[in-house]
C-alpha cells in the first residue's frame, strides 16, 4: 500500500543517513517489547458457533503473539513497528503498526504511517488483554467495527489544567485490506478516511466523544454485475440500494469512572452505511468492577443491532419471466443481507500473578433476537437463540 512503502522508504533513507553510534548507544535507541495471550474456550452448544468457539474446547481463536519495536532518532522524533501473529482465522497475521511519531512540544505528537483507528476507548490497545480486565472485549461493542487500522497521518493534542486532563485528536488517511465477516472477507478500500474525538478526564470521571467517516469501497462481484443488470433495465432506485459503495459514518461516546476500589465503564456507538450491502449498527455496553488486588471481580453487558434498508421490490412480478428471474433474483440478494440483535452478559475474573503476568476467567450469556451468520454468533441449525462461552486466559507483557 502507498503510504507504507513511502514510510518504509523514508525510514530507509533515513536509517542510512544517521551517523555511526556506539553499541550502547544504539541499544538504548533501540527497544523491544511484547505481549501474548493464550485463551483457551468452549461453547455449550453444538447447535451455534460464537466468535469461533464450537461445541469443543480450542485455544486457536483469540490466542496470539506481538512483537514491538521502538526506534528513538532524537526527542522529538521516533520510529514504531508492531507484529501480531494471531491463531484465528478472522484476522490475518501481519503488520498492525508501522508509523513514525514527531513530538514537537509536550503537548504535541504527529503519527505517520499505519496505525491503529481510534474508533474507540481500547482501540489502541485492542490486542494487549494486560491492559483491560475484561479476558475479551465487550463482544457486541468492539465488533461494530469490521476493520481496525488505518494509514495516514493522525495529530494528537493534550492540555492539563489544575485537575482537568483534555486531549483532541484528529486524523486523515485510508484503509485498503479485507475485512473478515464468518461468511468470508472481502476486499474493502476506504477512502477520504478522517475522524476527529476529544475526551475529558477530572476527578476519576473520563468522557469521551468521537465521529469518523469514510466512503467504502466494497469488492463484491456478485452484487456489481447485478447492479449493471438492474440499470439497464432502468431499475435505478432498486441498483442504489444494492450498490455496495457509499459513506460510511461512525460515532461513539463514553463514560467511565475508576478509583482505586472499583471501575464503571461505558461505551454506546453508531455506525449509518449509506449503501445497502453496509448495515446501519447500534451497540453499547455497560461494565463494572471491583478490585480487592491481586485480584479483579467484573461484570459486564452489551448490546449490538444490526439492520439493513429493505425497500420494497419495484420490479414487477407477471410481466414477462425475464423480468421474473431479474425480480426473483433481488429478493433472494436482499434476503442474503438479514437483520442481527444480541446481547452478551459477561462475568468474570482477573488474577495478576506477576506485576506482567495475569491469569483471567470468563463466562459470557449470549442471546439472540436474530442472527445473521455474518457476526460473533453463527446459528449452525436448530440453534435455540441462547448459549453459554466459557473462557480461561493467561495474559502476558515483556
Amino acid at each position: 500500500m502507498k503510504p507504507t512503502k513511502t514510510l518504509a522508504l523514508f525510514l530507509s533513507l533515513l536509517l542510512g543517513s544517521t551517523p555511526f553510534c556506539a553499541a550502547a548507544d544504539e541499544k538504548d535507541k533501540l527497544q523491544f517489547s511484547g505481549f501474548t495471550r493464550l485463551i483457551l474456550g468452549y461453547l455449550d452448544d453444538k447447535n451455534a458457533e460464537y466468535v469461533g468457539y464450537d461445541n469443543s474446547i480450542s485455544l486457536d481463536q483469540q490466542s496470539l503473539i506481538g512483537l514491538q519495536a521502538d526506534y528513538t532518532f532524537s526527542e522529538q522524533l521516533s520510529f514504531t513497528g508492531q507484529f501480531i501473529g494471531h491463531s484465528g482465522e478472522q484476522r490475518s497475521s501481519g503488520l498492525e503498526w508501522l508509523y513514525l511519531t514527531y513530538t514537537p512540544t509536550k503537548e504535541w505528537r504527529i503519527k505517520l504511517g499505519k496505525q491503529r483507528i481510534p474508533f474507540f476507548n481500547y482501540s489502541d490497545s485492542l490486542d494487549v488483554g494486560f491492559a483491560y480486565p475484561w479476558l475479551t472485549l465487550p463482544q457486541q461493542f468492539y465488533d461494530t467495527a469490521f476493520f481496525s487500522t488505518f494509514e495516514g497521518i493522525l495529530a494528537n493534542y493534550e492540555y492539563v489544567a489544575d485537575n482537568w486532563v483534555l486531549n483532541f485528536e484528529g486524523y486523515w488517511g485510508i484503509y485498503d485490506d479485507k475485512i473478515y465477516l464468518a461468511s468470508g472477507e472481502i476486499d474493502t478500500q476506504v477512502t477520504g478516511l478522517f475522524g476527529f474525538n476529544t475526551s475529558a478526564a477530572v476527578n476519576g470521571w473520563t468522557f469521551r466523544a468521537a465521529y469518523n467517516q469514510g466512503n467504502a469501497d466494497l469488492t463484491l462481484p456478485g452484487a456489481a454485475q447485478f447492479v449493471e443488470v438492474l440499470n439497464q433495465y432502468g431499475f435505478s432506485q432498486s441498483a442504489e440500494t444494492l450498490n455496495p459503495d457509499g459513506l460510511i459514518r461512525f460515532y461513539q461516546v463514553s463514560a467511565n469512572y475508576e478509583n482505586l476500589d472499583y471501575f464503571i465503564r461505558s461505551e454506546m456507538a453508531t455506525m449509518v452505511g449509506e449503501s445497502g450491502p453496509v448495515p446501519d449498527i447500534d451497540s453499547f455496553y455497560i461494565s463494572a468492577g471491583y478490585n480487592f488486588y491481586p485480584y479483579t471481580i467484573y461484570i459486564s453487558y452489551g448490546e449490538r443491532d444490526v439492520h439493513y434498508d429493505h425497500p420494497a421490490n419495484e420490479i414487477p412480478y407477471g410481466i414477462s419471466t425475464e423480468l421474473d428471474v431479474v425480480a426473483a433474483t433481488y429478493d433472494s440478494v436482499l434476503a442474503g443481507f438479514p437483520d442481527d440483535k444480541t446481547q452478551g452478559t459477561k462475568i468474570g475474573l482477573r488474577w495478576d500473578w506477576r506485576y506482567n503476568v495475569a491469569f483471567k476467567g470468563e463466562v459470557t450469556y449470549v442471546n439472540a433476537d436474530k442472527v445473521s451468520n455474518d457476526f460473533a454468533l453463527k446459528d449452525l441449525g436448530n440453534f435455540d437463540n441462547s448459549a453459554v462461552l466459557y473462557q480461561l486466559g493467561v495474559e502476558w507483557v515483556f
